[in-house]
């Protein structure tokens, strides 16, 4: 496992991105643990990220359509209104 300073690590914050695709980088300030990089964490990561997103988006997705619908806006209603603002919403 390789170890940098954290002065080393933002000097070269790809490198040490670099490295941690091929082994966990030990991040010390002042001589203790700060952070381990890992490629695994760091995808795993990403993951939670984008599933958390993802959760996000369809919730609020769900939340404008009961509002629309509480609103009394219908799916047939979607045209007419892009027609408006945009144009014509089937031409590109």
């Amino acid at each position: 496992m390789r170890s940098v300073t954290i002065a080393e690590a933002e000097r070269n914050l790809a490198g040490v991105l670099e490295s941690a695709l091929r082994e966990p980088v030990r991040i010390l300030h002042e001589g203790h643990d700060l952070v381990l990089v890992s490629a695994a964490a760091f995808e795993e990561a990403q993951e939670r990220l984008h599933k958390d997103r993802v959760e996000a988006l369809s919730k609020a997705m769900e939340n404008c359509s009961r509002e629309a619908a509480e609103n009394g806006f219908t799916e047939a209603m979607l045209p007419s209104l892009l027609r408006s603002k945009y144009g014509d919403p089937t031409t590109c």
